[in-house]
């Protein structure tokens, strides 16, 4: 059974804290999902319950466990390609250099001010989170 708790905390782009801490099972390096808070769908012309409609919004990765609370990370990866192409790199088939970069807690990455505040970040104090099935 997957553990499920809540965002109690946006430390900085990279991390959160989860209201779930070794008290209820979490252990260091466990990963979870955030959630977007669930939008129940209603039939438009019965007004029939359709069902809920869930979205993950980020992944994170369990780095430090308290009793009460734990902090979680990002760690998902992503690959950019920096600059444009050149014109050798168009005649010698190079598409540009390209760089890996780290998944963060705001819907761009544009900027790395420390510390965030939530209103600055996609994911809100509140958002469900819950644990990744088959993850440690």
């Amino acid at each position: 059974m997957s553990l499920t708790g809540k965002v109690a905390a946006v430390l900085n782009e990279r991390e959160l804290v989860v209201n779930l801490g070794s008290e209820n099972g979490v252990a260091e390096g466990m990963k979870f999902k955030v959630m977007e808070t669930q939008l129940e769908i209603l039939d438009p012309d019965t007004g029939e319950f359709l069902g809920l409609f869930d979205r993950e919004k980020v992944r994170v990765k369990v780095c430090e466990v308290n009793p009460k609370y734990s902090v979680g990370r990002t760690y998902e990866t992503y690959v950019v390609t920096l600059g444009s192409e050149s014109f050798a790199s168009v005649f010698s088939g190079g598409r540009g250099r390209e760089a890996r970069r780290v998944r963060t807690l705001r819907p761009n990455n544009e900027s790395n001010l420390l510390p965030m505040d939530e209103r600055d970040s996609f994911v809100n104090i509140g958002d469900p989170v819950v644990q990744l099935e088959g993850e440690l």
